[in-house]
């Protein structure tokens, strides 16, 4: 659900018209991002770019560029030969190895397809249309690579499932993927779990005294995970919704996380920013949305549990 762009630095910079106009159109909540493409310069080879720009401009350009940090702007870890050309050469090349939704340009002098002017960017074009909902098959492959672009760049990532069961493989094969992910895209991650509190879920202190037997396996080696359980509070707001929420953005999901099979499908659909951010300051503690059903726990690989 998120697409990758190349945009050249000295076309996003060519003047401030431009690079708000451009810059708008990304995010994770847009369903697209600019590639940090080269890899550690992007950001530099904007500013020198910049720089002929009127004081002001430039002000304000820098403002927005900073805000795009992690934000509208990620590190994929492409590779970047300066020895084969300038930018254009480099994205070609990189662009048949490993297809970018788009490169974003000054000029398109071979008259490219893939290629699009920075300051003719419509959103009409299909390669900036953007699906935000889709149907996933319900199987653990497809349900991780949807949710994947959200988890290798998040800092934070909640799976936020009111059924989450811990005990059922349905559930266990695509928390397993997601967290392999994580550890070999984004290591540094904090993952967590939320479910809610009823009559057929498990208390927290049943997770913890089991936790030998379930999570070997699941987690990989070297991460730990947060459980928060939930209880609804009387006359409160319902704990009923699914979500992959992060730092960067979220996506809803209907039928939770539970690996059911492709021959059914789970409908996801990208959150707004500011109802994500909604919904991360809903399931951080101390919250009062819902009521904390302790205690919160820290598993790691081998099934150890802490209390937190």
């Amino acid at each position: 659900m998120l697409y990758e762009y190349a945009v050249e630095p000295k076309a996003i910079a060519s003047s401030w018209q431009t690079f708000r106009y451009v810059i708008e159109k990304f995010g994770f909540d847009k369903g697209r991002l600019i590639s940090e493409f080269p890899r550690k310069a992007w950001f530099t080879e904007v500013y020198a770019a910049a720089s002929v720009l009127a004081a002001t401009d430039k002000a304000r350009l820098e403002i927005l560029l900073n805000q795009a940090k992690g934000t509208k702007v990620v590190r994929m870890g492409r590779p970047y030969n300066r020895d084969a050309g300038d930018w254009m050469v480099n994205a070609l090349i990189e662009h048949k190895r490993l297809p970018f939704r788009a490169i974003v340009a000054s000029q398109n002098g071979g008259n490219n397809p893939d290629v699009l002017l920075a300051d003719d960017m419509n959103e009409s074009y299909p390669a900036m249309a953007i699906v935000n909902n889709v149907a996933v098959p319900r199987d653990a492959t497809s349900i991780t690579f949807a949710l994947s672009g959200f988890i290798e760049h998040g800092s934070r990532v909640l799976f936020v499932d009111p059924y989450f069961d811990f005990f059922d493989a349905r559930y266990k094969s695509v928390l397993n993927r997601c967290l392999r992910v994580a550890k070999e895209k984004n290591p540094d991650v904090v993952c967590e779990i939320h479910y809610r509190h009823h009559e057929r879920n498990v208390e927290p202190s049943h997770i913890e005294l089991s936790a030998a037997g379930v999570f070997p396996g699941v987690i990989p080696t070297g991460m730990k995970i947060r459980v928060f359980c939930w209880r609804e509070k009387k006359g409160g707001a319902d704990f009923h919704a699914r979500y992959l929420l992060t730092d960067k953005g979220g996506i809803g999901i209907e039928a939770g996380f539970a690996a059911e099979g492709s021959h059914q499908t789970v409908d996801m659909y990208l959150l707004g920013l500011d109802l994500c951010k909604e919904k991360l300051g809903t399931y951080t503690y101390p919250a009062d949305s819902y009521e904390l059903v302790g205690p919160v726990l820290l598993v790691d690989a081998n099934g150890q549990v802490s209390r937190i």
